[in-house]
């Protein structure tokens, strides 16, 4: 895949996004770390301390149990839908062109909250999940990426 001089690569996995400028070539991207956003990870038990429901049943002796809520997924999707908001402003701001890599499920909590706009300005949405620290293989991955 062809990234542009200065075009922006936006890397998100449920917890932390950063967002990078290619300093290289097309054919050979360097990316520099522009900006980083972290969400502070809380652990389940901090988030939420309450037991899992039961039901009971007035005929018979059986009892059951409510499928406790997943307060980790819940934070990351919120971080997601934040990151959305952001990527629509960047994107706005870019002229040269924004690629967004994303891990997949959080790619799909971001679709959902794109503007209609963002979205078709986006030059790929690939889903992989990538760090803020793996500036070098995010540029071999996207090298290799066909759009």
């Amino acid at each position: 895949m062809l990234v542009r001089k200065d075009s922006k690569v936006i890397a998100v996995d449920g917890s932390r996004m950063a967002l990078f400028k290619n300093v290289g070539e097309a054919f050979a991207p360097v990316l520099e770390l522009i900006e980083e956003h972290k969400n502070p990870s809380l652990r389940t038990s901090e988030i939420g301390t309450d037991k899992p429901g039961r039901t009971f049943q007035s005929k018979t002796p059986r009892r059951g149990t409510h499928e406790l809520t997943d307060f980790q997924q819940q934070e990351e999707d919120r971080f997601s839908i934040e990151v959305a908001e952001k990527i629509d402003k960047i994107v706005s701001e870019t002229k040269a062109g924004v690629v967004l890599v994303a891990a997949p499920r959080a790619l799909g909590v971001i679709r959902k909250n794109l503007e209609a706009d963002t979205s078709a300005k986006l030059l790929a949405e690939i889903p992989k999940a990538f760090g803020s620290g793996e500036a070098e293989a995010l540029a071999k991955m996207l090298t290799k990426h066909e759009a």
